[in-house]
């Protein structure tokens, strides 16, 4: 039977429950957006095959929704709708970064490839399954505040990575960064364990294949337009900061983690903030906020002015990105209904990792084609089509 989780757990051990999740997945996020692209890049991959690369290991997340389907429909061995794949993808996730070190490339790039691979499949089982048992869980007022601390963790851990892995790879060599996203995913499987033994309540309503025609309303429409023409522009523009003239001309891994982690920062700002306010200022008006914001920054970081006001420009880059894919998860959650709340909820993140997928390969023939100035410029003229479908939400989102 689906069972939800325990009005007993605590409103502080429900947060801590999901930021160890979205923790362990920044993490390995952290790994597959920023060193994965350097560690290719090392072995003499062009930046446009790379981008290839980098497309494909997202079509996990793309495909994620036949996972939500399969987690909202059978009870794994019998033990649950959501834990029990949550555990799984965790261990599929740390298998293979204990793996992915030992293969040899560039002679070994298929074998590694395929590794890869399987770690952003079991990214996505955990993920799709993590959504779920939020969309169940989440009190109507809290939804703002849990999509807040999800967000702010995965930014955490893609920023805890990008500091510790830049070091070590600078220091000690390029397999501590996959002992450190291991690390970083020990407490999402121990807060996981910890919670399966808690009681529950009793099964929530059945999956309903009907519930999936809610896909097709003007609110669920426009909200995936939104977010997969955002993310195809934002994540298009950081996926390649390592091509920056400050960053190149530096040609320190250090340097370019770091510019990444001061991203991630302005990344949980950016969700703390949100998450209080989507609710009172509306969604139209909060999306509005967070495209606007993106556009400057993407525009700014065109600009060579310096150093410190690179800084400046990468941490509001990440604010705004923040802010926008809390109030995105927020709105998602509230058109997720509870008979196939993984199901629909992936069919939301499955427009934003689109869109991750085709900025991943668009920024890599842009970049090759024009510098990460045209890069930059073309990322901030995309961002102004989002406006469009942002028009056409109605109501409260």
């Amino acid at each position: 039977m689906r069972r939800k989780m325990s009005a007993a757990i605590d409103h502080r051990q429900r947060l801590l429950f999901f930021g160890s999740l979205y923790l362990a997945q920044g993490a390995m996020l952290s790994y597959f957006l920023t060193f994965n692209i350097l560690y290719l890049r090392e072995f003499g991959l062009a930046p446009a095959d790379i981008g290839y690369f980098q497309a494909t290991l997202v079509l996990p997340f793309v495909l994620k929704i036949l996972l939500g389907l399969v987690s909202d429909r059978f009870s794994l061995f019998g033990l649950g709708h959501r834990i029990p794949y949550i555990l799984v993808g965790l261990g599929i996730q740390i298998t293979a970064l204990l793996f992915m070190p030992m293969v040899v490339l560039p002679g070994g790039l298929g074998s590694f490839f395929v590794i890869a691979l399987g770690a952003s499949i079991g990214m996505a089982l955990y993920d799709t399954s993590t959504d779920g048992l939020a969309v169940e869980s989440t009190p109507p007022h809290e939804r703002g505040l849990v999509q807040g601390v999800m967000v702010g963790g995965r930014a955490a851990g893609i920023l805890l990575t990008l500091l510790l892995g830049s070091v070590l790879v600078d220091r000690l060599g390029w397999p501590w960064v996959f002992w450190t996203v291991t690390f970083m995913t020990l407490p999402a499987v121990m807060m996981v364990i910890g919670l399966s033994r808690q009681p529950r309540l009793d099964r929530v309503e059945g999956f309903d294949w009907g519930s999936l025609r809610g896909l097709l309303s003007r609110n669920a429409v426009a909200l995936a337009a939104v977010g997969c023409l955002y993310t195809l522009a934002s994540d298009g523009l950081m996926a390649y900061l390592s091509y920056h003239a400050y960053a190149e001309a530096v040609g320190s891994i250090g340097v370019v983690g770091g510019l990444v982690a001061l991203s991630m920062l302005g990344r949980i700002l950016g969700a703390a903030v949100s998450g209080r306010l989507s609710e009172p200022l509306g969604y139209r008006t909060t999306f509005r906020v967070a495209v606007s914001l993106t556009a400057v920054a993407c525009v700014a970081l065109s600009v060579q002015w310096g150093e410190r006001f690179l800084a400046a420009r990468c941490v509001l880059f990440g604010f705004a990105y923040g802010f926008f894919t809390t109030v995105y998860a927020a709105g998602a959650m509230k058109l997720s209904p509870p008979k196939a709340a993984a199901s629909v909820f992936a069919i939301f993140m499955m427009f934003l990792n689109i869109g991750v997928a085709l900025g991943q390969l668009t920024g890599g023939v842009i970049t090759e084609a024009l510098g990460f100035t045209g890069l930059a410029w073309s990322m901030g003229a995309l961002l102004l089509v989002t406006w469009l479908p942002i028009r056409q939400l109605t109501g409260s989102h």
